[in-house]
Parts: structure tokens; sequence; C-alpha cells
């Protein structure tokens, strides 16, 4: 009984592969369609590029995150960013982009840099690499390290310590494999639970989430572990910013003379501090390190466009001794077009999220830019949807259209990127290469270039020592999507 009324929900977040439902149902139905949530709920999906859009840029609140989802998040992040909505997610966005904007993070790229050159001299020291010699390794974990600790000392000046045996601070060991334990192989009970936490009173929620089981409790610890270190660098900061101290100019800066400030139009509660704090720890180094890791799982296959990247890298190199330059400039790491069609296509091909769930705050009509037919034949160009309605924008179907990629859209080819396709699409969709991975519009991923930057300078210090290549008798599935959350 129980699993009749879970519809094709379970499908979703329970995939053999990560977005497989929602690709073979765009193929089967077209890029506007409809599905049923748990108990018979209606949801609405769409990969069309107008539809997409539509919801994420012309729109924006009038399709906030859904009830159960804003629940999930308050309870993994507290209030931040990921959760708010409307004149709440406005102000605190508002206050968080400087942050983010591309001339503050300019200073962090040879932090990025150094951190990757750390873990190439421990791989290097572990494996006993020496010359032509290899090592079969699993890399994925030592990117998560990589990534979580530039975003902890770009972010917050706070050294998580992940690249050092053990696994460094104890909110790093938090870190290892929390979403795979805590949201893989959940039950039948748990799904239908959790897709109808929206519909139930605030103290019910948090006291089931006091239940002992073992999903629970590791989230729970994790929260706690998080927001004790979160509220312990707030201090600190706080501390350094009363006495005078300038202390450092990074995200937290921001966020704790936000938390200081006596106007409510830039003041964010302590509350509101430690959960973006969280949010960014959390979101901010997983997404990355996945992509990456999908990247040189790429790179591995395709050992000729290594090798391009790797010339690239090298000729690079030479450009800047000639000028003087030790180190790369941010310009010089934007004219390797090789390694920047990688990363587009690797971020389209293997997005983080495979959508993104929404709902319409009023009646509305969704345009669509590819028409659809119906059941009675008919062809529409629109969608009329209902207060209330569930739209999911589905983001891995998007980045795999033919009709926005060509019929080459299921396969990772960089090249497509060299061509400049977006100057012939219509719709633009997205805040990089028309790609949905970060999201669009007012929900746009707040930290997109961060993750760019971070990506390239990484890059290309492994690409530049490393040549990577798959070992035998290895099957790759993408079982989890990962925690990235557009804010």
């Amino acid at each position: 009984m129980l699993l009749s009324n879970l519809g094709n929900y379970a499908d979703l977040v329970s995939p053999t592969e990560i977005g497989e439902s929602e690709l073979k149902w765009t193929k089967e139905y077209g890029s506007a369609f409809r599905a049923k949530l748990t108990f018979g709920r209606d949801m609405l999906f769409m990969s069309d590029p107008k539809a997409m859009q539509y919801v994420l840029n012309t729109s924006g609140y009038n399709y906030p995150k859904t009830a159960d989802f804003r629940v999930s998040m308050e309870l993994v992040t507290g209030p931040g960013l990921a959760w708010a909505e409307g004149a709440q997610h406005s102000r605190q966005r508002k206050l968080m982009n400087p942050a983010f904007s591309f001339s503050a993070l300019r200073g962090f790229v040879p932090l990025f840099r150094n951190t990757a050159r750390r873990v190439g001299r421990i791989v290097i020291k572990e494996d006993h690499l020496t010359g032509e010699s290899s090592a079969v390794m699993n890399i994925m974990p030592w990117l998560s390290r990589i990534t979580l600790d530039a975003i902890g000392e770009a972010g917050f000046g706070y050294k998580f310590h992940a690249l050092e045996k053990g696994n460094g601070s104890k909110l790093a060991r938090e870190y290892c494999d929390l979403m795979t334990d805590a949201f893989l192989d959940r039950t039948e009970t748990s799904i239908v639970f959790e897709s109808l936490i929206g519909y139930f009173p605030s103290w019910f929620i948090h006291l089931a989430f006091k239940l002992p089981s073992q999903r629970l409790k590791r989230l729970r610890n994790y929260m706690i572990t998080a927001r004790s270190v979160a509220q312990e660098i707030v201090d600190e900061q706080t501390a350094l910013y009363l006495s005078g101290k300038e202390g450092t100019k990074d995200v937290l800066s921001i966020l704790v003379k936000a938390n200081l400030s006596e106007d409510p139009k830039t003041k964010l509660s302590t509350d509101e501090v430690l959960s973006q704090m969280t949010t960014i720890f959390l979101a901010g180094h997983d997404s990355t390190s996945l992509t990456i890791s999908w990247l040189l799982y790429q790179l591995s296959r395709n050992i000729e466009y290594q090798n391009l990247m790797r010339n690239e890298i090298k000729a690079t190199r030479e450009k800047a001794a000639e000028r003087g330059d030790t180190e790369l400039t941010i310009g010089d790491m934007d004219s390797m077009q090789y390694m920047l069609v990688a990363m587009k296509e690797t971020l389209r091909f293997h997005p983080i999220l495979s959508g993104l769930m929404r709902e319409a705050a009023k009646d509305d009509v969704i345009p669509l830019s590819i028409p659809q037919r119906t059941k009675l034949g008919t062809t529409v160009t629109s969608i009329p949807v209902s207060k209330g309605q569930i739209v999911v924008t589905c983001i891995i179907a998007y980045n795999r259209l033919p009709e926005v990629w060509g019929p080459d859209a299921d396969e990772w080819r960089p090249e497509r990127f060299l061509q400049d396709i977006t100057r012939t699409q219509k719709t633009n969709v997205g805040v990089i290469g028309n790609i949905s991975t970060f999201s669009s519009g007012l929900r746009s991923c707040i930290g997109w270039r961060f993750a760019v930057l971070e990506m390239q300078a990484i890059m290309i210090e492994l690409v530049e020592n490393f040549e990577f290549s798959m070992p035998e008798n290895v099957e790759v599935v993408a079982v989890f999507a990962g925690s990235g959350t557009p804010m």
C-alpha cells in the first residue's frame, strides 16, 4: 500500500544512477510533461529553455521553493540563504553578494593553488611516486579535502586541516561520507515522510528530527559540530572587529559586520550568520569536488584531450615566464580555452543537482519554446498552472536537450563550446555557457565564480603534475548528486 502512494517520487530520490528517470522521461514524453508525487500530487517537469528561463529568471520569487524542501534545509543548515524566500532572501543575498564578487575572489587564487600543491606533495609522498611510476587511487576523497580546506581558509579564515593525517579537524571528519550516510538508501516510509514534512507544524518536525534513527543521528551530530565551529569562528572574528583590528577580508568579515549592524536592512541575526556559514561549508566544497572528480574521470577516458590541456598549461607558463612572472594570473587562466571548455562541458554533462523543485505562488501561464503535443493530439506552446502547482526545472534534462546542444548532447565533447554555440541560441539559461547547473536568475548559485576559479587553479596544478587514466575493470555509476544548492 505504501509503495503505491510514492508515485514517481521514489524514482527521483532513489535512482540507480542520478538523473536516469528524468532523462528517460524527457526522451519519451518531451521537454514538458506531468508526473506524480506521493499520494497522487501532480508535478510539472520542464526542461524547455523558455520555460526554464521564465520560472528561474523572469518570474523570480513567483516560484518559491516548496515547503518540504525549505523545512529540510532549515533542519540541515538553518535559516540561511538556501532556505530564505522573498524579502528575506533578497536581504540576505544583497548583504552577501560583495563577498562573492569577482574582485573579492581574485585574492583567493594563490590559496587555491597552494592547497592543490599540498595534495600533490602528499600523494607523491604516500604513494612513493617518482618519475614514471604510477599508483591506483581514489581521487575523490582527496578532492573533497582540497575544496574543504579552500572554502575554510578563503571564506572564513578557518583551517580544517582536512589534508592532514586523520582527516583533520572534527568538523572535517563529520563531512566524510555525510551525504551518502544521510540520504542514500532511504526507506519508503522515510521518502513519504520527507515529501510531506512541509504540511506538518514546526514543533512536530523538530520533534521527529530527534528520533533515534542512525540517519537522523548522523545529521544531528553534523549540525551540532558545524554550528559549534561556526560560533567559535564568529566569536573570534567579532572580538577582532570590536578591538579595532581589521581581521580577515572574506565572507566571514561581511557576516560579522552585518551581525553587528543596527540597521534592520543590513543586519543579520546570529542564527542567520551561523546558517550562512554551515550552508557554505557544506555546499561550497562538496559540489566543487564532485565536478572536478567528473572532469578527471572524463580526461582519463580522453587521453588526447588531457594532453591538449597539459600542453596548453605548459605554453601559458612559458608566456608568463617571458614577461617575468613566476605564477599565473587570472588572465592567464582565462586564456586556457581547452581548460575552460572542458570545465563547461563537465558542468553541463554532470550537473550536481538533477533538478530544482518549485511551487507556483499564483495562477500563471508558462511559455514554451519547443511545442508539445498533448494526449489529444493538439499542439501547445504554453502551459497554464494553478497556484500551488509543483514545478520541477529539470537541470540534467535541459543540459542534455538535443534542441539546445545538438544531436550529440549525450556525449561529453568539450569542443562544442569552442564553436560558441550560445550565439545561435535564442533563449539563454544559467550564469555561464548557457548551462543550468548553477541555476539561473535571483536564486542562481551565489558562489559560482568562486567555484570556477577554484576549479581552474586546482585543475592546472593536477593536470600539470600528474597523468590520469582509468584502471581496468572499473565501473563508474553516479548514484548520488551531492549537496550543491543554488542560493
